[in-house]
C-alpha cells in the first residue's frame, strides 16, 4: 500500500511538474506572440503601440497596451485625441487550463488564449462607451493561439440602444461581429467583419440669429461587411484580395433639404505579383445608387497601378516607417528620391477609369499615364523637369450636354452667391440662376471655339494626349512653355450689376436692373 501511495505521489509530482512546465512554456509562447503582434502593429507610422503594464504568472498574464495616434502638428487643440488603451488577459495553455472560464472560448487543445477589452478610463470616448453599455463590455476580442503561433480571433461588440445622451437624441446599434485567422509566422490571413445596422439621431438645433431651429442630424447605416484574404509573398509583401460592401448609408444634415444617400456600395481591392520583379494593385468601386443635393444616379470607378518594382515597394514601406515624424530630414528626402528613381525605371503605369449615369445625363472618363525615370534633374531649380517622368499619357472624356451645362451652371451659381454674401448684397434666386446660365454658356462656347472641347450630337468630348514631350488636346498642340493665363478659357465674365438681370423675384430676365443691396 505504501509503495502504491508512493508511486501515486511520484506520478502526481511528475504530472504537476510537467503541467507547470507546459504552462510556463505556453506562457513564453503567448508572451512571444504578444511581442510579435506589437512589432507587426508598430509598422504603421501613424499609430504607436507601447506596453504600459505586463505581469506574467504561471497560468496567466496581464498586460495593458497603449494605442497612441500620431496627430498632425497643425491639428487644433479642440480636436479630441482618439488614443486609447486596451487590457489583455493572457491565459497559458495547454487547454483545458488555457482560458478556463473565459466567456466565448470553447474547450479545445491549444497553446493559449488572449482576451482583449477596452480600458474604460483610457480616453473620453472609452469612458462614454463604458457609460452607455453599463456593466456590459463594449468590445471583446478573444484570440486562441496555437502551439505554432497561428491564431483564431473573434471580435464582438454587443447591441446598444440609448437615448438622450451627449449630443444624441437616440442611438440604435445592432452590434458587430468579426473573425480572423492568421497562420504561423503571419504567412497568411483571412477574415470578415459584419454590422447589420446603425441609426443615430442628433438632438435638435436651437434657433440662433439668422438661423431657424432645425432637427438634429440623422445617420442611417445598413448591412456593412468587410472580408479579406491575404498571404505573404515575394519581396516580403502581402498579396491578396479585400472587399467592402454597404447596403445603405444615409446622412441628413440640419438645414439641407435632401440627404446624402449611398446604396449598394461595393469596393474591392487586390494586390498581386505580375512578374518575378514587378507587382501591381487595383481598386474597383461600384455604387448602385448615389443621391447628392437632389441629383441621383449610378456609377463606378477603377484605379490601377501596374509595373511596380516589388523590391522597391518593400523599401518604400520601410522608408515610410523610418520617416514617420521625420519627413523634414534631408537624408530621408534623399533616400526617397533614390527609391523613386528606381521605381520609375520599371516604367510604372497608372489607370483611372470612371463612368456614371445620372438623371440628367451620362459621364465617361479614362486616364492612362505611363512613367519613366526623369534623370538627374534638380526639381528645386527646374520644377517643370518633373514632366520628364511622364513618358506618355492619354485622357478621354465624354459627358452629356445637359449634364455638363447643368453642373457648370450650378458651380457658377454657388460662386455668385458667395460673392454676394461677401459684398453684403442680395439678389433673387432667379437673377443669380440666369446670370450663372449665361456665364456657363459663354465659357462652354469659349473652350469649344478654341478646340479644347467638341460638341458631337448630345455629348461634349475631349481627348488629351502627351507623347514625346508634347501635349495635344483634340489633335491641337498646346505649348508647355505657355504661362498660366495666356489661354483664355473662361469667356467673358459678367457681374450681376452688368448682366442686365433684375434682382426682383417676378421680373423678366431681359429687364435691366441692378440687384438691390
Amino acid at each position: 500500500m505504501k509503495k502504491l501511495v508512493g508511486a501515486l505521489v511520484i506520478i502526481l509530482v511528475v504530472a504537476a511538474a510537467g503541467l507547470a512546465g507546459a504552462a510556463y512554456w505556453s506562457g513564453r509562447q503567448a508572451e512571444h506572440w504578444y511581442q510579435e503582434s506589437l512589432a507587426a502593429a508598430a509598422k504603421n507610422p501613424n499609430i504607436k503601440f507601447s506596453t504600459t503594464y505586463y505581469h506574467r504568472g504561471v497560468f496567466s498574464s496581464q498586460a495593458v497596451t497603449r494605442v497612441q495616434f500620431v496627430m498632425p502638428e497643425d491639428q487644433g487643440s479642440e480636436t479630441p485625441d482618439p488614443s486609447f488603451s486596451v487590457r489583455q488577459d493572457i491565459y497559458h495553455g495547454p487547454l483545458p487550463l488555457a482560458g478556463w472560464g473565459v466567456p466565448g472560448v470553447a474547450m479545445g487543445w491549444t497553446g493559449g488564449v488572449v482576451r482583449v477589452t477596452l480600458d474604460p478610463d483610457s480616453s473620453a470616448w472609452t469612458r462614454a462607451l463604458a457609460k452607455w453599455y453599463g456593466h456590459q463590455e463594449p468590445l471583446v476580442i478573444v484570440s486562441q493561439i496555437g502551439f505554432d503561433g497561428a491564431s483564431d480571433t473573434r471580435i464582438t461588440m454587443p447591441p446598444l440602444t440609448v437615448s438622450d445622451v451627449e449630443d444624441l437624441q437616440s442611438l440604435q446599434f445592432s452590434g458587430l461581429q468579426g473573425q480572423f485567422q492568421v497562420t504561423a509566422g503571419n504567412a497568411a490571413a483571412q477574415g470578415s467583419l459584419k454590422m447589420d445596422s446603425l441609426d443615430a439621431v442628433g438632438k435638435p438645433v436651437a434657433a440662433t440669429e439668422g438661423q431657424p431651429a432645425s432637427g438634429g442630424a440623422q445617420i442611417k447605416l445598413r448591412d456593412l461587411a468587410m472580408t479579406a484574404k491575404q498571404h505573404k509573398g515575394a519581396f516580403d509583401l502581402q498579396f491578396g484580395d479585400s472587399n467592402f460592401t454597404l447596403g445603405q448609408l444615409s446622412v441628413h444634415e440640419p438645414g439641407i433639404e435632401t440627404p446624402l444617400v449611398v446604396e449598394n456600395l461595393n469596393v474591392t481591392g487586390s494586390v498581386s505579383q505580375q512578374s518575378p520583379q514587378q507587382v501591381g494593385g487595383e481598386v474597383m468601386m461600384k455604387a448602385g445608387k448615389v443621391t447628392v443635393e437632389g441629383q441621383s444616379g449610378t456609377g463606378s470607378l477603377k484605379l490601377a497601378l501596374r509595373n511596380l518594382d516589388g523590391a522597391t515597394v518593400n523599401q518604400l514601406e520601410q522608408w515610410q516607417q523610418k520617416a514617420a515624424g521625420n519627413t523634414d530630414d534631408p537624408q530621408m528626402l534623399d533616400e526617397l528620391l533614390k527609391l523613386v528613381h528606381v521605381l520609375l525605371r520599371g516604367k510604372p503605369e497608372f489607370v483611372l477609369d470612371s463612368q456614371a449615369t445620372l438623371s440628367n445625363g451620362e459621364w465617361q472618363g479614362k486616364l492612362s499615364l505611363n512613367f519613366q525615370d526623369f534623370g538627374d534633374v534638380n526639381l528645386l531649380q527646374s520644377p517643370i523637369g518633373l514632366l520628364g517622368a511622364l513618358e506618355k499619357g492619354l485622357a478621354e472624356l465624354a459627358i452629356s450636354k445637359g449634364l455638363l451645362e447643368t453642373a457648370l451652371t450650378d458651380a457658377i451659381k454657388e460662386e455668385l452667391k458667395g460673392q454676394l454674401t461677401e459684398q453684403g448684397q442680395e439678389a433673387s434666386d432667379q437673377a443669380v440662376q440666369t446670370l450663372a446660365a449665361q456665364q456657363a454658356t459663354a465659357q462652354l462656347k469659349s473652350v469649344t471655339d478654341l478646340g479644347f472641347v467638341r460638341l458631337e450630337g448630345d455629348r461634349y468630348r475631349s481627348t488629351a494626349k502627351f507623347e514625346g514631350g508634347k501635349l495635344y488636346v483634340n489633335d491641337k498642340e498646346i505649348p508647355l512653355t505657355a504661362t498660366v493665363g495666356e489661354q483664355d478659357l473662361g469667356g467673358d465674365e459678367t457681374t450681376l450689376e452688368e448682366s442686365g438681370v433684375d434682382g426682383g423675384e417676378d421680373a423678366d430676365a431681359g429687364d435691366a436692373a441692378t440687384p438691390k443691396p
